[in-house]
């Protein structure tokens, strides 16, 4: 009898497992590391290491932030697109990530994240910060170390920034003189 229990608990267990319900277990080190690697995507700007900031990212990364002309593929493309964080006049400040969600595939090797970020940096002395910005972002286990393959920020169209509607949709208000 306990025979019988025990194989039909097993397989439960299997259809559960293949129906995608129970996963293999989380490594605790992975968690630490992809938290790690989207902490320092931001964070990297403090100190300014932009070589440790380029081995975040994959050779084949897509990377969309907040305004149209953020639209980055490749890692050459990218290294092209941070030339403007070098003036030495820019520094980051501070980041905060508040609700970071990280989930794991069922193989261990992929990442997905969502995240409502702050981030802040200065120009010539006076800061400005992106706040409340929704970022996502797939990192990639490749060669024993984490790495962002994607990344995206933007703000839901009901919690765009004032500054920002002025700046890019002032003239859509703008009333026409029709006659």
């Amino acid at each position: 009898m306990l025979h019988r229990h025990f194989a039909l608990l097993l397989m439960m267990l299997c259809s559960l497992t293949a129906a995608g319900w129970l996963t293999a277990a989380e490594n605790p080190d992975d968690r630490a590391a992809v938290r790690q690697a989207i902490e320092q995507s931001i964070g990297w700007a403090i100190e300014k290491d932009f070589e440790a900031m380029f081995r975040l990212w994959a050779d084949d990364l897509f990377h969309f932030w907040l305004f149209s002309d953020s639209q980055v593929i490749g890692l050459e493309d990218f290294k092209k697109h941070s030339e403007q964080w070098r003036d030495p006049d820019f520094r980051g400040t501070r980041f905060e990530f508040r609700e970071l969600r990280i989930v794991f595939s069922r193989s261990g090797d992929v990442a997905w994240y969502s995240c409502f970020l702050d981030d802040c940096g200065s120009y010539k002395g006076q800061e400005f910060c992106l706040k409340n910005v929704f970022q996502t972002g797939v990192l990639e286990k490749r060669d024993g170390r984490w790495v962002h393959t994607l990344m995206h920020g933007s703000y839901p169209v009901d919690k765009i920034p004032e500054n920002y509607v002025r700046r890019f949709y002032s003239k859509l208000f703008e009333k026409k003189d029709v006659g």
